[in-house]
């Protein structure tokens, strides 16, 4: 991302000359940017022929014109924290409702300069395991030698994933409470449904393949003003690795399948050990899964430097499914689709079996409940490939327009 030694000049980004700008001022200028986010109402489905076909506004990280062209974009100014840079960030939200009328969910589409993608958060790095000399020979015999589950043969990387934390206050004064929203590309982007088509027999893994079934699901939390705290229920990711007082070393690896593209029931297995088909590491475990899975990679057994993801991820329960999102990098660009239901159940309440009777579900009370035709107040804030690296919006205020 842009760092301090770059000024802006409009909405772009760009280096002062030493001459002057124009009409002898040395002073860059940029018009006023908007400083407020208006939700606009919106079919949650969209009509598009005769035959009443229709489709929904997905969430799959894609701004296509039949979703987005209806909000116009708020860009909004980031400043740099914890040495980040300064950039642009465009804005676009809508709320929702069905062809009934029903107030439906509340979307944002974020969009932010970033040179690369980090999708890995801090991966458990190969020190000196190297399955195969120069010569083709094996280095040792994995019925006899524990190499491979040395606790000193591996290390934590210092890399991390790029992350967006979204959060939402109250009222309009920006009063806490406020929902805290964490997006990771590595920890929970890539927990998406798996096809009920393409992988028969799957469970529990399948939820949601019907609705918006390329979206993740955002870290749901909650701020009193002392700093966010969990939803409750089960989150996205959860570690992978044993810590030891000489090193640490990697539960689970992907388990590889009877071909490799479903090797890790179609999640990107570069970064993403989906916990429903992983299987612990063990010391004959001689071939490198993210190597199995890349046919540019002749050697497909372990070497020094190869890794394994540090988060083994699954599906989340009551109020971490709440808020979905997806992630897109394409050009140096991220888009980020978010949404979540104006107004969050907990269906515990309701004792049917399942629970289907909506009389019996009551609010969260770790959510803000979102209500068209008030106002509240969002920031936003973007970490480049860091946990403190990144930059801020002010406060915006939040308007759901009513229809």
């Amino acid at each position: 991302m842009p760092r301090r030694s770059t000024i802006r000049a409009g909405i772009l980004i760009a280096v002062l000359p030493w001459f002057a700008i124009s009409c002898g001022t040395k002073v860059a200028t940029q018009p006023s940017l908007s400083d407020s986010v208006t939700s606009v109402p919106a079919p949650e489905e969209f009509l598009t022929s005769a035959q009443q076909e229709h489709r929904e506004l997905l969430v799959d990280g894609r701004a296509t014109p039949i979703e987005w062209n209806i909000a116009s974009p708020t860009y909004v100014l980031m400043h740099g924290i914890g040495g980040g840079g300064d950039f642009i960030l465009g804005v676009h939200s809508c709320w929702t409702y069905d062809r009934f009328g029903g107030q439906q969910a509340i979307y944002f589409l974020l969009q932010w300069p970033d040179p690369s993608a980090s999708v890995l958060d801090r991966p458990i790095v190969n020190d000196s395991v190297d399955v195969f000399d120069d010569h083709g020979n094996p280095t040792f015999d994995c019925a006899t030698n524990d190499i491979l589950l040395r606790p000193t043969s591996w290390h934590r990387s210092s890399i991390r994933e790029d992350q967006v934390v979204v959060e939402i206050f109250s009222n309009s004064l920006g009063s806490y409470p406020a929902d805290n929203w964490r997006w990771g590309a590595g920890t929970t982007d890539p927990a998406f449904p798996t096809s009920v088509v393409e992988f028969q027999g799957a469970t529990e893994d399948t939820v949601g393949a019907t609705s918006h079934p390329v979206a993740g699901f955002m870290e749901d939390r909650w701020d009193m003003g002392g700093g966010p705290v969990d939803d409750v229920g089960r989150l996205t990711y959860h570690d992978n690795f044993r810590l030891y007082s000489n090193g640490i070393v990697p539960d689970s690896i992907v388990s590889k399948g009877s071909r490799d593209t479903r090797l890790n029931r179609g999640k990107p297995v570069a970064y993403t050990v989906w916990k429903y088909v992983a299987k612990p590491l063990e010391a004959c475990d001689l071939l490198n899964p993210v190597r199995v899975d890349d046919t540019s990679a002749r050697d497909k057994s372990w070497n020094p430097g190869d890794y394994v993801p540090s988060v083994f991820l699954t599906f989340p329960t009551l109020s971490q499914f709440d808020v979905l999102a997806r992630g897109a990098w394409g050009s140096g660009k991220w888009n980020l689709e978010i949404r979540r239901n104006l107004t969050t159940y907990d269906k515990r309440a309701d004792t049917t079996v399942p629970p289907n009777d909506p009389s019996k579900w009551v609010p969260w009370p770790d959510d803000v409940q979102l209500v068209p035709g008030r106002r509240y107040m969002m920031r936003v804030t973007v970490y480049n490939a860091s946990d403190t690296r990144g930059s801020q919006s002010a406060m915006l205020p939040l308007y759901l327009k009513p229809r």
